[in-house]
């Protein structure tokens, strides 16, 4: 079949992004219709692959399988367009909403009334998404990983360590617990990783590009991972904007189409404006980048590394401990009355009994909120 041309992955790319309602198997679905089903750039079997891979690795699942999907039919380039297309309408729409926000509705009674529905939901899609991740890890199957999970769960609330540092340090617990030291170990050097975390500055712009350089390059997990991270460094660590307004930020991300882990566009908004919007998106996606274009001729070679696995499967672990505490302090922020519990509730059983997509609760739950509030 004859190559796209790199407009044509461009903009495929874009029509992509402006489809990826209601989260990243949402918008891996739409991936696959048109790389494999449609266009047929990519067969079924090594989108499996490379979809396995990219849940092994840090960052975005479905920006990286576009990249991987464009790298495949025209090299670099084609991965950068197709990333880069991705991710463009969702960074234009929350930079400009986080504007809106900020401007008028952070002090608007009826904008407030029409999140007032989301926030529940948003707690009950956090949980139901921590239900998945944590089969899909094989969490409650392992009792050295149920140890990593709480062990990381408890520390979250009594230690004031770099929790990416804690993450890199879980990997190597759940090795030692599994043995994998064995003869060869892993060679990792979290040493230049620790100094990024060590780092301290005075400049916003220094400070938010070195965030979310490291949360990009350590976000195993996905996208609920950075919302977690980012709860505990830009709200509490460096107070950029409050619980309420992060809560709010999450709430309008979830309304709209593209990767979750373009809430960076909404903190970097509140940081630094519109330069600030634009850096935070530059560093959360460029580890993503780099990792898949760079590694993309050695994905097979990651997938069969038997201690790269182990490895990754502790630091996995422990990214459950950590969801399920920025769960626990976002159920703390949210529930302050009936109504926001009710929702809640409702929305826990279509998303679990009734297999609704995400993005139908939370246009229901906006409804609910809004009939609640103005009632």
């Amino acid at each position: 079949m004859e190559k796209p041309s790199l407009w044509n992955i461009f903009w495929t790319y874009i029509l992509i992004g402006l489809q990826g309602w209601g989260g990243p198997a949402a918008q891996i679905q739409v991936i696959h219709e048109h790389a494999v089903e449609k266009k047929k750039w990519i067969d079924n079997e090594r989108f499996r692959d490379a979809f396995a891979v990219c849940g092994m690795l840090p960052g975005p699942e479905a920006a990286e399988l576009c990249m991987y999907v464009g790298y495949r039919q025209r090299g670099y380039l084609g991965g950068f367009l197709a990333g880069l297309g991705f991710m463009l309408p969702n960074f234009i729409l929350i930079t400009l909403l986080a504007w809106a926000y900020f401007q008028y509705a952070a002090t608007s009674e009826i904008a407030q009334g029409l999140l007032y529905g989301v926030k529940p939901a948003m707690v009950a899609i956090v949980l139901f998404s921590l239900f998945r991740i944590a089969n899909k890890f094989g969490v409650l199957q392992d009792t050295k990983k149920i140890f990593i999970t709480i062990f990381m769960l408890s520390l979250t609330f009594i230690t004031q360590i770099d929790l990416i540092l804690l993450l890199l340090v879980m990997g190597f617990i759940y090795m030692v617990l599994t043995r994998s030291f064995k003869n060869k170990t892993l060679s990792i050097n979290i040493l230049p990783l620790f100094a990024l975390t060590s780092v301290g500055t005075s400049s916003v712009t220094t400070s938010l590009s070195l965030l979310f350089l490291k949360v990009g390059a350590l976000s195993f997990g996905g996208a609920y991972t950075v919302l977690a991270l980012l709860q505990f460094e830009a709200v509490d660590n460096y107070g950029w904007l409050t619980t309420e307004q992060y809560i709010d930020g999450l709430a309008i991300n979830e309304l709209t189409p593209g990767p979750l882990i373009m809430v960076a566009a909404f903190v970097g908004f509140a940081a630094y404006g519109f330069w600030g919007a634009t850096l935070a998106t530059f560093f959360i996606f460029l580890p993503a980048f780099l990792i898949v274009l760079l590694g993309a001729p050695y994905f097979d070679k990651i997938r069969e590394n038997e201690k790269l696995k182990v490895y990754l499967a502790g630091i996995s672990a422990a990214v459950v401990g950590l969801i399920a505490s920025f769960l626990i302090r976002l159920s703390l922020e949210v529930f302050y009355d009936g109504g926001s519990i009710v929702i809640a509730l409702i929305t826990l059983g279509l998303l679990f009994k009734f297999k609704w997509q995400i993005w139908q609760v939370f246009l229901l739950a906006l409804v609910l909120g809004t009939l609640l509030i103005f009632i």
